[in-house]
């Protein structure tokens, strides 16, 4: 293999890549990442055998080829070269030349026949979204994905691409982030129900992160695939039995709160401070027109802030983890929010005012 290649370009390409590989070293191969050069230019590839991540690079192929390289050091080098043409030359032994202007460099690598291969990349039927509505549903969902290994099902997001619906949801089992929309009528003709693990939707937030252009999605087999432009993600997809959503949302609550975004989270912030590691309840004291709020801390001491609401109802105190708020308020688009409460003790349901498309179920904590 011998190629060229501008630096800039090259690791706008490699940064992305090297993120999904498996640096933990189990297989020595997999902390590779396959630079693979053909008449159609150069493709990036790194893969945990989860989660795969393929960039395709312009440039001038003199031998096509292919070879492995560490990506975490191929990347440090690489992001220490000069915005110029890096230039890359494999030998027989896979040992990769690699020069930028007055720089040189030598590289051990492996046989690409060590690396695993890419699934079948023909699609079919397919999703197709605008790659912002594509950002919004995984930015307003993957903050409520469960970090508890031992609850496989609940470590993804569930896309569900359904004839006249699309949906996602998450949750960890204390709260549960959902999104509702009606399927826009360009998305294609695929049907999706898929649990797709975090790490794959955290790198596909970065993929479709400038908000333009077209993410199109599908299945292969147990693997979903997404592609935009010049990237291709692909990942396995979770073996286990999503929780039925429907039932965690109340379909009645009798107390609806008024009050805004960012009163409220400036308010959660500044009392949350006091409260340093430990995870206790943040006291709500709903009173006609007010809410207190407050955080005691035993061994640091207390913090107490009022907030102006619109709310006319009873007396109402419930304990919620102000850091499952804080959440959902960074990802809510609009100005106010609507609290939908029964009791101290049943799940509160947030969502932007006069939106039911997303919500946001936190259940309360002790008092």
């Amino acid at each position: 293999m011998h190629i060229r290649v501008e630096r800039d370009a090259f690791v706008d390409a490699l940064g992305p890549v090297q993120s999904v590989v498996e640096m933990k070293k189990a297989l020595p191969i997999l902390s590779h990442v396959l630079l693979d050069a053909d008449q159609e230019g150069l493709s990036l590839f790194g893969t945990d055998l989860d989660v795969g991540l393929r960039r395709q690079v312009v440039a001038e192929v003199i031998k096509p080829g292919a070879v492995t390289v560490s990506a975490k050091k191929l990347y440090e080098v690489a992001k220490e070269l000069p915005s110029a043409m890096i230039e890359f030359e494999a030998d027989p032994d896979f040992q990769v030349a690699i020069s930028c202007q007055r720089s040189n460099f030598r590289m051990k690598g492996l046989s690409r026949e060590e690396f695993p291969s890419l699934p079948n990349l023909r699609g079919g039927d397919e999703v197709v979204l605008e790659a912002k509505l594509f950002r919004d549903l995984l930015r307003k969902t993957l903050f409520a994905v469960s970090s508890d290994q031992t609850r496989y099902a609940l470590t993804g997001v569930l896309l569900q691409a359904q004839t006249n619906s699309l949906n996602a949801v998450a949750t960890d089992g204390h709260r549960l982030a959902l999104v509702r929309m009606a399927r826009p009528e360009t998305s294609g003709t695929a049907v999706i129900d898929a649990l797709i693990p975090k790490k794959a939707m955290v790198e596909a937030v970065k993929i479709a992160r400038d908000e333009i252009g077209e993410v199109r999605l599908w299945l292969s087999e147990n693997q979903i695939i997404l592609q935009q432009a010049t990237t291709t993600l692909v990942a396995r997809l979770i073996d286990g039995q999503f929780p039925n959503y429907d039932q965690v949302v109340p379909s009645f609550t009798p107390n609806q709160i008024n009050l805004s975004k960012d009163v409220l989270y400036g308010a959660l912030r500044r009392t949350s401070a006091i409260m340093g590691e430990r995870t206790t309840p943040t006291e709500f004291d709903f009173q006609a027109g007010r809410l207190l709020i407050s955080c005691v801390n035993m061994d640091l001491g207390e913090a107490h802030e009022e907030v102006e609401i619109t709310y006319a109802g009873e007396g109402l105190k419930i304990g919620f983890n102000a850091r499952y708020i804080l959440d959902f308020l960074s990802a809510v688009d609009s100005e106010s929010i609507t609290l939908h409460l029964t009791d101290p003790l049943s799940p509160a349901v947030f969502r932007a005012t006069g939106d039911d498309g997303y919500s946001c179920v936190i259940m309360p904590m002790r008092i």
